[in-house]
């Protein structure tokens, strides 16, 4: 499979230059910039899809940065949300960014778990084995991707990390742990039922104890799947049916006690979208919620 991507990728890519002070040589395919790091710690190349404002060749600005994970779903959705977004306000704030969707369709699992299990009833035993590598990934966010955005595009240090499911998972983690890295934090029907609620139960104290000053949280929560539940039906359950998406009513929970850590943050449930369906709606509102 990553074989059969890369050859449709050299095979489709055309030169593409960004015409600056400093240019840019990388590869376009349908009008979308995709550029690739190689990454020492993680001992393998990463391909990034990069989106630049119609606006970066006649300025000397700096522009915010939207880093979105699983960028091979989720990039072209969330750049039709930030044209839509432009189109609905007299902002121009969802056209003046830089969009960079992070790319990982073979290595989710590994990447996105902050901590390592050995069995779930949710993924199996060799999937399993792969996992617990979310600290390394975060290393390589913060050692070499982040400085190579900076150092190649012109953006600004306003960050914002945008993950669904185990990615969402990411994006809690990092707040909670690696706040410095990014401003603002847009998590959709993020996976907090991972290795026992561990995350969840360390994120009580942290709340508590940390200070999230200048910082913004989006948390979006799907229903489940097969039957449509009110907020209250599924916080009063305690069947299987809901023991994916309880855990991040908790988080909600545990955000809005302490209000004194000044973290700003918006939840919103979503009764008629499942976990499969979420992430657009939530996606749009979050970034509504950030960039307005």
């Amino acid at each position: 499979m990553r074989t059969i991507l890369l050859s449709f990728l050299v095979f489709v890519a055309i030169g593409w230059t960004y015409q600056s002070k400093n240019p840019i040589c990388v590869s376009a395919v349908d009008d979308r910039i995709i550029d690739t790091i190689h990454s020492k710690i993680l001992n393998e190349d990463r391909f990034i899809r990069i989106d630049l404002p119609k606006s970066v060749a006649n300025s000397s600005k700096k522009y915010p940065v939207i880093y979105v994970l699983d960028g091979e779903a989720n990039f072209d959705a969330t750049k039709k949300i930030l044209d839509n977004l432009t189109a609905e306000s007299s902002s121009k704030a969802g056209a003046d960014v830089i969009l960079v969707g992070i790319g990982n369709i073979w290595s989710r699992y590994r990447d996105y778990s902050p901590s390592h299990i050995d069995s779930s009833r949710w993924i199996d035993k060799e999937t399993a084995k792969a996992t617990g590598g979310g600290p390394a990934f975060i290393a390589f966010l913060q050692r070499e991707l982040l400085p190579y955005i900076e150092k190649k595009y012109p953006v600004s240090s306003d960050r914002t990390l945008i993950g669904h499911s185990m990615g969402g998972l990411q994006v809690i983690n990092i707040l909670l742990k690696h706040q410095q890295l990014f401003d603002n934090y847009i998590a959709v029907d993020p996976s907090m039922w991972w290795d026992d609620e561990k995350l969840l139960n360390e994120s009580a104290a942290i709340l508590h104890d940390k200070t999230f000053e200048n910082k913004k949280l989006f948390l979006a929560i799907a229903n489940e799947s097969e039957k449509r539940m009110s907020m209250e039906q599924v916080k009063k359950d305690t069947s299987a049916k809901t023991i994916l998406i309880r855990p991040s009513f908790s988080l909600a929970e545990f955000v809005e006690k302490n209000k004194k850590n000044k973290l700003t943050f918006e939840w919103k449930f979503y009764p008629r979208e499942h976990h499969m369906t979420v992430n657009t709606p939530a996606t749009y509102d979050g970034l509504k919620f950030i960039l307005y």
